[in-house]
C-alpha cells in the first residue's frame, strides 16, 4: 500500500484557510480534511488553532449557518439538523443556540408545505395508512413527533374522490 502524500504546514494552512474561505466549516471538517492530507496531530492543532484566531473557523457560526441552511434549503426539521451537528463534535450549547434561531412559524409552515407536497405523491388505502406514511417521511426529515402529530391532525387526510 502506498504511504500518504504529506503536505508541509504553510501549505496545509493556506489550503486550509482558502477552503474556509469558500464554504463555512467547522474544526471537524477541517481536522478530517488535514488528516487526508498527511498533516501531523501536532501540526493539525496548530493550524486549526491558527485559523481560529484568524477568524477563519467560528463553531458560532457555523452551526448557525449550517442550521439555517439545512433548514431552508433541505427542510431539514432540527432533530436531524442537531444530529448532524453533533455528528461533527459540535458543542450541545453551540448548537441549541442555531437551533433557537429557527424561526417557530416559519419552522412550523415548512411542515405544513412538505406534508401537503408528500400527500401528492403518497397512496394509502386509508387515513391511517397515510398519517402513517406520512408521519414517517416527516421524522426521516428530523421533525419532532409530537409536532407532526399535531399537524396530521389539523390536516384534512383523504380527499373526497
Amino acid at each position: 500500500m502506498p504511504l500518504k502524500k504529506t503536505i508541509n504546514h504553510t501549505d496545509a494552512l493556506n489550503k486550509a484557510k482558502k477552503l474556509c474561505a469558500d464554504e463555512e466549516k467547522c474544526r471537524y471538517d477541517i481536522r478530517k480534511k488535514l488528516f487526508d492530507w498527511g498533516v501531523s496531530s501536532g501540526d493539525t492543532e496548530k493550524i486549526i488553532n491558527q485559523l481560529v484566531e484568524e477568524k477563519f473557523l467560528d463553531e458560532w457560526r457555523f452551526a448557525r449557518l449550517f442550521a439555517s441552511g439545512k433548514f431552508r434549503n433541505n427542510k431539514w426539521g432540527k432533530l436531524k439538523i442537531t444530529y448532524e451537528l453533533l455528528r461533527k463534535n459540535i458543542a450541545k450549547n453551540i448548537i441549541e443556540d442555531a437551533i433557537r434561531r429557527i424561526d417557530d412559524e416559519e419552522y412550523l409552515d415548512a411542515l405544513k408545505k412538505e406534508l401537503v407536497k408528500k400527500q401528492r405523491s403518497v397512496n394509502a388505502d386509508d387515513e391511517i395508512g397515510l398519517k402513517a406514511k406520512l408521519h414517517s417521511y416527516a421524522s426521516s426529515k428530523g421533525y419532532e413527533y409530537d409536532l407532526i402529530n399535531r399537524i396530521l391532525d389539523d390536516m384534512i387526510v383523504i380527499e373526497e374522490k
